[in-house]
């Protein structure tokens, strides 16, 4: 009977250990969020142009993937704002949502776009003021780049939660 007890307690702990819901993709004490207010058809325009200047080339880059690949790239932040991009730094009574949204979970239905993403929010996760993960999300597409995590992120946004980011955002 006590062979069977320490049997039955330890699939138990097994059982509870292994039902891991979500795991989150960042542990922060402070998140920036940086957005630019600028529509499609001018991003898509710079193509066009004969002369384009670097801040122009530097924009183009940041909204549409060319930047922020992986986590060492994040020096380009340190100019986002001559950029245009305007920057807030989110209140801490977001973060209970933020960790819902970016964490990674398990959805019925996953979907995905083959438009041509403009990223025009970025955050940036910080710990102790030291960057540790970045996100570029274009709502329009539902397409995402996210950095500095090794959880899942390929079905990031998905059950609503893009929905739920921009309300959170905007």
């Amino acid at each position: 009977m006590i062979l069977l007890n320490k049997i039955l307690t330890a699939f138990c702990l097994l059982t509870i250990l292994g039902c891991k819901t979500s795991t989150r993709y960042f542990l922060f004490d402070k998140v920036d969020h940086y957005y630019i207010n600028i529509d499609e058809t001018t991003v898509w325009d710079i193509l066009k142009k004969e002369k384009v200047t670097a801040k122009e080339k530097k924009r183009f880059d940041l909204l549409t993937g060319n930047t922020l690949q992986k986590l060492s790239d994040t020096i380009f932040l340190e100019n986002i704002e001559k950029l245009d991009f305007k920057k807030t730094e989110l209140p801490a009574t977001k973060f209970r949502q933020i960790d819902e949204i970016f964490s990674e979970k398990k959805h019925h239905e996953a979907y995905s776009t083959t438009c041509e993403a403009v990223y025009r929010d970025i955050l940036v996760f910080k710990k102790e003021d030291k960057i540790i993960g970045t996100a570029k999300i274009c709502f329009g597409c539902i397409q995402s780049i996210i950095t500095g995590t090794s959880a899942n992120t390929d079905e990031f946004g998905q059950s609503g939660d893009y929905d739920k980011l921009f309300k959170l955002l905007h």
